[in-house]
């Protein structure tokens, strides 16, 4: 047997036995050893085909390919994150004055429109001192009108005139108090919105300190999202954006209308906020949804399917170009530089032209100038 044959044929178990240690690889190194599994295979392959080479016996065949083609298209590159809804106004209402809960006119989940009575408070003792103040009042506006009479005919003494006029002038003050104290045992709601929860009942006590319903605007809405410091450059307001809410089956389209001028220290974000079309059904404060934002895009880029780009085991990125030479179809390794990836496509920056052909499926299994025969192009050209 030749003597490079015999060599050759040795070095195959070796390089075999190196490809299967390569698939027990700790998985934290599961990308480099797939690209070094790959190399292998390659050097493998070009044993073998050194070996035909060498072996004036034995033929060989072309190994049977599929291609794909490069075109040219619009790309675009997309980062989804996860934002939630907030609405403009979420508040708390609560009592201003200490009373007992006479009647709640709302109930939960209920929509009501600015200005709707929602809670009624028992304003007896209110009333009972607006009662007693006009009272003293009437009486000190008679005492101090007869006090400002003897003073016009200089009779009287002025610490007297004083005194009824301070008296008058206190009880005018604290009857205006008593009347917006009275004011206040009605609660109406300041603007259109939602009765999310009321935390107390009829007949129980209320007080400032104490929650009594929370309410939401029906008014303006919009998403938050917290977005990595590495964009910052990509994004800015009046980009368009889409957003996605897979539980409701919803999705909208909106602008960026505010970028954060602040990066958080602990997670290295910024917040963008994206307005939400108002009185949207089911848009509630807390819910999750998917923002879609574009990040790059490059007209007339060159594209290729993901799956054909390979890579060594210096991390180089290369593919398969087929070449027509001399009634022989021969696949030439092509170094390439990719620009981006989204979805199962990838913007080429150098390495290829239009309309190149490169291996598809069969790309594993071929080496640098191997003569190949291809079944078919796939028609992923969509100009």
């Amino acid at each position: 047997m030749n003597k490079h044959i015999s060599y050759l044929i040795l070095i195959v178990p070796i390089i075999v036995g190196t490809i299967t240690s390569c698939t027990n690889g700790p998985k934290g190194d599961l990308d480099q050893l797939i690209a070094r599994r790959d190399s292998l295979q390659t050097e493998l392959k070009a044993v073998e085909m050194r070996i035909v080479e060498l072996d004036t016996g034995h033929v060989a065949l072309p190994a049977l390919v599929t291609i794909d083609t490069v075109w040219i298209e619009k790309f675009e590159h997309f980062i989804e994150i996860q934002g939630i809804v907030e609405a403009d106004k979420n508040v708390m209402i609560t009592s201003e004055i200490p009373a007992i809960i006479e009647k709640i006119h709302v109930r939960e989940g209920q929509k009501v429109k600015k200005g709707t009575l929602m809670v009624t408070l028992d304003d007896e003792m209110i009333e009972n001192q607006i009662k007693e103040l006009q009272t003293q009042l009437k009486l000190a506006e008679y005492v101090y009108e007869k006090q400002s009479n003897l003073r016009k005919e200089n009779i009287g003494s002025q610490l007297d005139y004083e005194k009824a006029k301070n008296n008058k002038e206190y009880l005018e003050s604290a009857l205006r108090t008593a009347e917006a104290q009275k004011g206040k045992a009605k609660i109406t709601a300041v603007y259109d919105g939602i009765v999310d929860e009321i935390f107390q009942k009829q007949g129980e006590l209320t007080s400032p300190q104490m929650p009594l319903i929370r309410f939401v605007s029906l008014g303006k809405i919009s998403i938050v999202v917290d977005v990595p410091e590495s964009y910052l450059n990509r994004i800015k307001e009046g980009d368009l954006v889409s957003v996605n809410f897979d539980d409701l089956g919803k999705a909208y389209t909106s602008k960026i209308t505010n970028r954060g001028s602040f990066i958080e220290p602990l997670n290295r974000t910024f917040k963008i906020t994206i307005d939400l079309p108002a009185n949207s059904d089911n848009l509630l404060p807390n819910l999750i949804g998917v923002v879609k934002i574009n990040d790059l895009t490059i007209e007339n880029a060159l594209l290729v399917n993901s799956d054909d780009i390979l890579q060594d085991a210096k991390g180089n990125n290369f593919v398969f170009v087929i070449e027509e030479s001399d009634n022989r179809t021969i696949a030439r390794k092509i170094f390439i530089e990719p620009g981006g990836s989204y979805g199962d496509i990838t913007y080429v920056k150098t390495g290829l032209q239009k309309y190149d052909k490169i291996v598809s499926k069969g790309a594993r299994s071929i080496i640098d100038g191997q003569e190949v025969q291809y079944m078919g192009i796939h028609t992923t050209n969509k100009e």
